[in-house]
């Protein structure tokens, strides 16, 4: 039965035991990935305190576990590339983590090799420094290690049972007229603001990969609505001593960030992709309205729908588990790798210095204060979010560390974490198309700090 065929008899199926289907597991996800709590002083959400309770135990082994892990990725990957084994039937889990190119598998081996420096301390002392490798592993690996596990073992709750249906339903016009994108959009952003940058990428990418947007709008989702989380940015405007004006600040970046999408969805590369939905599944959705029927109503039927054909809750865990070894296995040995190289390159040579020579002149000859040392954070952040806000953090100015900050959480597209998770998926972008997105967001984004940081500061 074809997805049309399903939308006109899915009507006269809508039981309770369905529309339960429906309700109690979105509601489980809702909890879990929308919901704002705060736990000891610390504002997070329900899936931030169950990473804490999954990860408490391994503690003490942090680094262990990721080095090793890194480490069989590495393994399994040459053995694939070398022996050629013909897992793709026979072992499809195997297949999924190992599958790699050449190119991929030296990201994971310098990954492995940067972690075994740092966990035995030997090589070049800036490898594994306090202010380099040490606090990639130490800080940022577990966090994007346990965000995964933990985001991929429960996002089923949030995509699977029709609450992005619900929702994308009643918001279909707004977004389209805004952005140019499905109402699901909006569940997408959401999630990245409570939860996390990566949490709201891997729900776009699950949803492509699932026939239920085009690349062109899983492409645009994922490049402006992949927003670094509220608690987060409390870290980033403590760094950049902005948390004395934080909720300012932060409706600063919020409404920074919508203009900047609208823009984005309508320049290239983002408009010149196809919408068509990803080929090995098609499209498996249907958002067109039957007859009179009221929109609330339609809504309930695309969720059921979708609900009707869930899998049980062993399937569930199951699968997820499945694509969280999948997606660590193909990003995390690269994006520590990325994340360690940035670092030394930042605070122990002169390179972006260098290559932010022309910005320092326009900063300058625009008479902004301090323009040397701002310049490069205006670069960094392509390769790791978190570096502009440690250079605002050394920069007198509270106008320019407002817009380091703020470009900091705005520009998406660091390579150490969305930009790998990006480039490892079946979205048709590349690292150029990366690059031309980031540098059009800080085109368009540098103004619209600069403006606000004059009328706010």
């Amino acid at each position: 039965m074809t997805t049309e065929e399903q939308a006109k008899t899915t009507g006269s199926a809508i039981t309770p035991l369905v529309l339960a289907k429906f309700i109690l597991p979105s509601l489980v996800g809702i909890f879990i990935f929308l919901t704002p709590v705060t736990l000891d002083g610390k504002s997070t959400i329900v899936m931030g305190v169950i990473m804490d309770l999954v990860r408490a135990p391994f503690d003490v082994f942090l680094l262990e576990i990721l080095v090793g892990f890194v480490g069989v990725t590495v393994l399994g990957a040459g053995y694939f590339l070398l022996c050629k084994p013909a897992w793709e039937t026979s072992r499809p889990l195997f297949f999924a983590m190992f599958e790699t190119t050449p190119g991929w598998f030296l990201m994971r081996l310098l990954g492995a090799s940067i972690g075994l420096m740092v966990y035995f301390e030997v090589g070049p002392a800036v490898v594994f420094a306090p202010d380099t490798g040490g606090t990639v592993f130490a800080e940022i690996g577990p966090a994007l290690f346990f965000t995964v596990l933990v985001a991929l073992l429960f996002l089923p709750f949030l995509t699977d049972f029709g609450f992005l249906e619900f929702t994308g339903t009643l918001l279909r016009k707004p977004f389209e007229k805004l952005f140019t994108l499905p109402g699901r959009a909006a569940i997408d952003a959401t999630s990245s603001l409570v939860a996390a940058a990566s949490v709201g990428l891997l729900i776009t990418l699950k949803q492509y990969e699932d026939g239920r947007y085009t690349a062109r709008e899983a492409a645009s989702v994922a490049t402006n609505f992949s927003i670094v989380s509220l608690p987060f940015s409390l870290v980033i405007a403590a760094t950049a001593k902005l948390d004395h004006m934080f909720f300012t600040w932060y409706l600063t970046v919020i409404g920074a960030c919508l203009v900047c999408a609208a823009i984005m969805v309508r320049l290239r590369p983002l408009r010149a992709l196809s919408d068509t939905y990803y080929e090995p599944v098609g499209k498996q959705i249907h958002e067109e309205r039957e007859g009179d029927m009221s929109l609330f109503n339609w809504a309930v039927m695309q969720a059921v729908e979708r609900a009707a054909g869930a899998p049980n809750i062993f399937q569930l865990f199951l699968d997820g588990f499945k694509a969280a070894m999948t997606t660590l296995s193909k990003v995390i040995g690269p994006s520590l790798a990325i994340a360690t190289i940035t670092s030394i390159l930042a605070f122990h040579t002169s390179v972006f210095d260098i290559i932010a020579w022309p910005i320092y002149l326009v900063l300058d000859w625009a008479a902004l204060p301090e323009a040397q040392r701002v310049a490069p954070g205006l670069l960094v952040g392509f390769m790791e979010q978190f570096t502009p806000a440690v250079i605002a953090s050394g920069v007198e100015d509270e106008r320019m560390r407002f817009i380091l900050a703020g470009l900091s959480v705005s520009q998406l597209i660091y390579m150490s974490e969305v930009g790998v998770l990006i480039m490892r998926s079946h979205l048709p972008l590349n690292f150029m198309d990366l690059l031309k997105i980031f540098a059009l967001r800080t085109l368009i984004l540098f103004p619209i700090f600069l403006l606000a940081g004059h009328l706010l500061i």
